[in-house]
C-alpha cells in the first residue's frame, strides 16, 4: 500500500446467513455443510477503495444499502467474507449510538477504556482529559453510569472521544443527526479543524447539504455495492435519479421510467427526467448564453423554453439558484402557460426575474421542468443540474451571508409624554 493511502479495501465483500427457524440453524451445524438450510445475504459485494490521507470522503446510499457494514468492516467490528482492508494510522469511529461503551461503566471510565482500545496509554489520556469533558460539557453526569444518559448526552461523550484522541482517520456514522443544533455547530467546526490538520474523514450521512460541504468525493452504494464514485455534487443528483426513477415507477405501475438526458450546455454535467418532456432551450437575455455577470442590485433575467406531452395537467418550472458547492439559496416554482397542443406536444416559453441581490462569487442555477405547481408533489419531467452560471460583482450595499435580506434598523419611536393635567 503506498504511503499516502490511509485505507484501502480490495474486492471486500460481507455475507450473511439467514435462517427461516432456529430448527434449520441447528441442521445447517448437523449437516457440517453437506447441505444448505438458510439464504444469503450480500450486505456487501465486491468492493474496491482508496482513501488518501488527508482526504475527506462520503459514503451515501439507501437504508440496507451497506453503508454501515463497510465502516465496521474498516473499524475491525466485523470481519469480511472475503476481500482484504489495509489501513495506515490511528483510527477513531461513531458508529452506532453508544457503541464501544459499557453502560454499566461511568462516562470517565468509558473515557480511559475507549482511548485504551484507540491505543492511548493513561498519561496520554489524563493529558486530553479536560478537553474531552469540556467539549462533551456533560457536567457532573461524567461521573454517572453512562445507562443514565440521554442519547444526547451519549453523542456529545462519544463524539469528544473520538475528536480529542486527534486520530489520523475518523469515521462517522449519522451521529451528528443525534445531538442539539448547538453541538452540532461545535461539531462541524471541529470536523473542519480535522481536515485542515490532515486528518482522513470517512463520512456517512442522508443529508446532502452536509456531505457537499464535507466531501471532497462521494461513493454512492445501492444494494451492496459501488454505483459510483465522483464528486458530492454529480453523486447527490445521480443518487436521485435513482430515486425519482424508483418514485415514478411506483406511481405509474411501471410505466415511466426517469433516465439519463442530454445536458444543454457544451461542457458536462448532469441532466435526467422522462419522456414526457423536455427543457428545450435556456439562456440569460443580457448575453442569450448560458452564463452572464451581473452588479449587485442589477436584474437577472432568464428566458427558458419548454415542450411537454399534451397528457401533462400541470406544467410547471422550478428555478433554483445555487452558491458554488451547490446548496441551495433560493428559487420558485412557477407554473407555464403552454401553447395549444401540436402532435401530442404543447410548447410554453417562460420568462423569469429577479435581483442580483446577492454576495460577490460564483452562483449556478438549476432549472426543473415538472408536472405539479407544488415541490414535495411534482413529479420530475426533467432537470437540468447548473445548468446557467452567473457571477456578481460588488456593490455599495454590505451585508452578511449570501442573500440581501434588506435588513435595517427601525426609525426610533417618537418620544411619548404625559399629558397634562387640568
Amino acid at each position: 500500500m503506498c504511503s499516502d493511502i490511509a485505507v484501502q479495501t480490495t474486492h471486500l465483500s460481507k455475507h450473511y446467513h439467514l435462517y427461516a427457524t432456529p430448527r434449520a440453524r441447528l441442521w445447517q451445524m448437523l449437516y457440517r455443510g453437506k447441505k444448505q438450510f438458510y439464504s444469503e445475504f450480500r450486505a456487501l459485494q465486491d468492493v474496491s477503495l482508496e482513501l488518501h490521507k488527508g482526504e475527506t470522503v462520503g459514503i451515501i446510499g439507501r437504508n440496507g444499502s451497506g453503508k454501515s457494514t463497510l465502516l465496521q468492516l474498516i473499524c475491525g467490528t466485523l470481519s469480511a467474507t472475503s476481500g482484504s482492508i489495509q489501513s495506515q494510522g490511528r483510527i477513531a469511529a461513531l458508529l452506532e449510538l453508544g457503541s464501544g461503551f459499557d453502560h454499566a461503566f461511568t462516562g470517565r471510565e468509558n473515557v480511559y477504556m475507549n482511548g485504551a482500545v484507540l491505543g492511548l496509554s493513561r498519561a496520554q489520556i489524563d493529558a486530553r482529559f479536560a478537553e474531552i469533558t469540556d467539549f462533551a460539557n456533560i457536567g457532573d453526569f461524567i461521573d454517572q453510569p453512562t445507562k443514565t444518559y440521554s442519547s444526547g448526552m451519549l453523542v456529545r461523550l462519544a463524539f469528544a472521544v473520538a475528536v480529542c484522541v486527534e486520530p489520523d482517520i475518523l469515521i462517522v456514522d449519522e451521529a451528528l443527526a443525534v445531538g442539539d443544533a448547538s453541538f452540532q455547530f461545535k461539531c462541524l467546526s471541529r470536523l473542519e479543524a480535522l481536515t485542515r490538520r490532515g486528518t482522513t474523514l470517512l463520512f456517512v450521512s442522508h443529508d446532502m447539504s452536509m456531505v457537499k460541504r464535507f466531501c471532497n468525493r462521494v461513493i454512492y452504494l445501492r444494494e451492496g455495492q459501488v454505483r459510483a464514485s465522483g464528486t458530492a455534487e454529480a453523486m447527490a443528483e445521480l443518487y436521485l435519479l435513482d430515486m425519482r426513477d424508483e418514485q415514478r415507477r411506483q406511481a405509474s405501475g411501471g410505466k415511466v421510467t426517469v433516465v439519463p438526458k442530454a445536458f444543454l450546455a457544451k461542457r458536462g454535467g448532469i441532466a435526467f427526467g422522462t419522456d414526457e418532456g423536455h427543457i428545450v432551450a435556456a439562456c440569460f437575455t443580457s448575453t442569450e448564453g448560458l452564463y452572464s455577470s451581473f452588479v449587485y442590485g442589477e436584474p437577472i433575467e432568464l428566458r427558458i423554453e419548454t415542450q411537454v406531452r399534451d397528457t401533462i395537467e400541470l406544467p410547471s418550472v422550478s428555478v433554483t439558484i445555487q452558491e458554488a458547492r451547490l446548496l441551495v439559496i433560493g428559487g420558485a416554482n412557477l407554473p407555464l402557460q403552454v401553447e395549444a397542443t401540436q402532435d401530442g406536444w404543447r410548447k410554453a416559453t417562460i420568462t423569469v426575474n429577479f435581483p442580483a441581490n446577492l454576495a460577490p462569487g460564483k452562483y449556478h442555477i438549476t432549472l426543473k421542468l415538472m408536472n405539479g405547481h407544488h415541490e414535495e408533489t411534482a413529479h420530475l419531467i426533467e432537470k437540468q443540474v447548473a445548468l446557467l452560471a452567473f457571477d456578481t460583482l460588488p456593490g455599495n450595499k454590505e451585508f452578511l451571508g449570501f442573500v440581501d435580506l434588506g435588513i435595517h434598523a427601525a426609525p426610533p419611536h417618537p418620544t411619548m409624554t404625559t399629558r397634562e393635567q387640568p
